[in-house]
């Protein structure tokens, strides 16, 4: 997509995973990732990736707002892909289709493919700066899929932590495989061709790290890249931003808008969304996702999804008459000084 030019003329170093394959990922499972999704542009015959995404209600999927920039509903009711030229004006580029739940993008089973008929970017999210936070969209597709749906933190059962020890926190897209690396191409069944990062859905695993921890490393690779002046202000908010990978497996382009996921017993729980970052598995550059649960209002209010009961309050004991009575009188029984307080003292 084209935005990412916008980031490769600031010094080739600032990667917003604006298109994010996992760099030293390893093939994946689909039945591992339930809703992942392929968003792409169809042009004729030949097919293009452009951002992942999740299955989250039978029509709709959750992906990352920057991969909603460049779409508009046509006069047929359904969503296509633009691109902007330098003077301002907008060309169609493809129509919009979501396949989901494939592993290989060049096999592609009868009604995984979907159109969209509705985009909803959230409020919050400045355009063309993911880097900003609030990088969330919502696709409404043309009609309900059957596929398997994503659980998303906030939204279905307890709570997850993320910083458990030894929590299995993992990544998965259909991105390139290396930050300089090239994208692939192949052929369906049908002679569609079709072109991503690549078209093997990789996962990878991406330990979270603690958000001041990364803050700081964010900082220093902005200033090692000498565009802290350029992007001043950016940082981690740990209340709607996840931070996870100091190189080795990492998110890159491609995999943007796809789910970062607690695995566990019961599986995956998906708790971010791929969004920025760094270069692409670069050491101690770590890729910055939005935290599902801190949107989850407002993707039920969108989307009708319920959201779970609040927690009932702790019951609040009362003291027997007896306890009561014996009780001392305590600091409140106490009246009131009419002294004024010393001030501390500095040590």
């Amino acid at each position: 997509m084209n935005r990412f030019l916008k980031f490769a003329a600031a010094a080739a170093v600032l990667t917003v995973t604006l298109v994010g394959c996992m760099v030293a990922g390893r093939d994946a499972d689909p039945a591992d990732w339930p809703g992942m999704v392929s968003i792409q542009t169809v042009s004729g015959r030949q097919v293009f990736h452009e951002c992942g995404g999740t299955l989250i209600a039978p029509d709709w999927v959750l992906t990352a707002a920057h991969c909603a920039e460049d779409m508009q509903i046509d006069a047929n009711g359904r969503a296509a892909q633009y691109v902007r030229g330098a003077d301002g004006r907008w060309t169609r580029s493809g129509s919009l289709a979501v396949a989901i739940g494939l592993s290989d993008l060049r096999t592609i089973p009868p009604g995984s493919v979907f159109a969209v008929r509705k985009v909803v970017v959230h409020p919050g999210y400045k355009a063309g700066a993911p880097e900003r936070g609030n990088d969330l969209a919502l696709l409404q597709l043309s009609s309900r899929a059957s596929a398997p749906v994503m659980p998303l933190d906030g939204l279905a059962g307890a709570p997850v932590d993320i910083y458990q020890p030894y929590a299995d926190v993992l990544a998965a897209g259909f991105g390139r495989k290396g930050e300089g690396a090239q994208g692939e191409g192949g052929v369906t069944r049908t002679g569609r061709q079709v072109a991503a990062g690549s078209l093997i859905l990789q996962e990878g695993n991406v330990p979270p790290l603690q958000p001041p921890v990364c803050a700081q490393k964010i900082q220093d690779g902005l200033a090692a890249a000498n565009l802290s002046g350029s992007f001043a202000g950016v940082t981690v908010d740990e209340a709607t931003q996840i931070c996870a990978g100091i190189g080795g497996s990492d998110s890159c382009q491609g995999d943007s808008g796809g789910p970062l996921v607690l695995r566990g017993p019961e599986g995956p729980v998906q708790v971010g969304v791929v969004s920025w970052g760094l270069g692409c598995a670069r050491a101690e550059n770590p890729g910055i996702y939005a935290r599902v649960s801190a949107y989850a209002g407002w993707i039920a209010s969108v989307t009708g999804l319920a959201l779970p009961p609040a927690p009932a309050p702790e019951p609040i004991a009362e003291a027997s008459e007896e306890e009561a009575e014996s009780e001392p009188a305590g600091p409140a029984d106490a009246p009131a000084s009419t002294e004024p307080s010393t001030p501390a003292q500095p040590d």
